[in-house]
Order: structure tokens, then sequence, then C-alpha cells
């Protein structure tokens, strides 16, 4: 990777590292997924007085409206499932728009949902894909440090976008892992369910634990 001199003083040198960002490809193809089916993932809320429940976070994919129909919110705190939603309101760097696209961060003022039914690592999704939140997935890792060996009932944090929650191991294709190890592994989520796309990239931590997977 390069390496700029710069000052916060003079502000020499910023140019060029503005310009180096400028030339870094991106590393999803944005245009192209305005065409598929919308995906919202939130990673904050608010109560805001006279507008109600506030979400903001990214869209992954497709295009979001005002009032568009055909969206669900989830997976809900309580039973796990995706519940319909409708979008009162979008913000994109602090202007009101009637539409948010992939790519963009925006906020979402969100109809007749109150605060405590939403949290970060939720999506606001398509119906046509209907989604699903699962407790267990399957995943392709790898360990980067641990001073022991891995076994069966493992439990570690996952970090998978916004979602942060501890998770165990409840099968694996071999019997045990080591720092370098790589595996096929299956984690359950310890506390609810979670919204979870195949092809995800994640980390797992505890301790000095440290692993990636996919």
């Amino acid at each position: 990777a390069p390496i700029f001199l710069t000052s916060s003083v003079t502000g020499e040198g910023l140019d060029l590292i503005r310009q180096f960002l400028n030339l870094v490809p991106q590393r999803y193809e944005w245009f192209a997924k305005m065409s598929e089916e919308p995906e919202f993932i939130i990673d904050e809320t608010f109560a805001v007085p006279g507008v109600g429940t506030v979400v903001a976070g990214t869209v992954k994919s497709g295009v979001i409206g005002v009032n568009g129909v055909g969206l669900l919110i989830g997976p809900d705190i309580g039973d796990g499932r995706f519940h319909p939603t409708a979008i009162k309101s979008i913000h994109y760097k602090r202007m009101t728009v009637d539409r948010a696209y992939a790519g963009q961060t925006a906020a979402f003022a969100l109809k007749k949902v109150k605060k405590n039914q939403v949290r970060k690592g939720m999506a606001i999704v398509s119906a046509a894909v209907d989604p699903k939140a699962t407790w267990e997935f399957d995943a392709d890792i790898a360990i980067l440090t641990h001073s022991t060996t891995i076994h069966l009932k493992y439990q570690a944090v996952i970090h998978c976008e916004i979602i942060r929650q501890a998770a165990k191991v409840v099968a694996m294709n071999c019997e045990s892992l080591r720092s370098g190890d790589r595996a096929i592994v299956r984690f359950r989520f310890l506390v609810r369910p979670e919204y979870v796309c195949v092809g995800t990239r994640f980390v797992f931590r505890e301790g000095k634990t440290k692993g990636i997977g996919l």
C-alpha cells in the first residue's frame, strides 16, 4: 500500500490522498446492483420527536422509494419473523429525497413502527426474496490466531456486517482446529436468529482468538 506524507497544519499532501481514493476501484458494482431486489441493512435506530422511528443504514441492492410496496422488516425481536413495513420519508446527506439507491447510506422514517421494535442488524428487504432469519449457518473459516485447539461447542462472537452476537460451533468437518487451519463449520447463534445472506464475509473472535469466514 502507498504511504502519503501529509501535514494536518498546512494540508500538504491531502490532495494526493483525495486523488488516490478517487482512483481506487469500488468493491461492488453498485450500478448493476440497482436492478436487484431491494435490501437495506440497519445500523442505527432513532426516535425523532414529531417524526417517529427512524432507521439509518446502507442500501445493499435495489432502489427503495417513499411509500414503496412489498417491503418487509425483520427479523422481529420477538418472533424472528419479517413483517410488512412502509417508509414515510427518506433522507440522504441531510436532504429529503424520494428514493435511495444501492450503495447509498440513508435514513428512513418508518410508519407505525415503535423504537423498541427495531435494532441494529435488522434489514428491510423485498418480499419477493422471501427473507428468513436463521439460527444456524455453515461457513468456510480460517483460524488466524489461537493458543490451543478449537473443538465442538467452542463459542465466539460473530461480527458479520452490523451483526454482533455470540455463537457456538455445533458441527465441523474435522476433529479440531489450530492456528492456520481451515474447515467447514456450522455456527449456531445463542441469543436470537439473524438475517445472514449467502457469501457474506465475517470475523469471529474470543479473547485473543481471531478468525475469518465466508
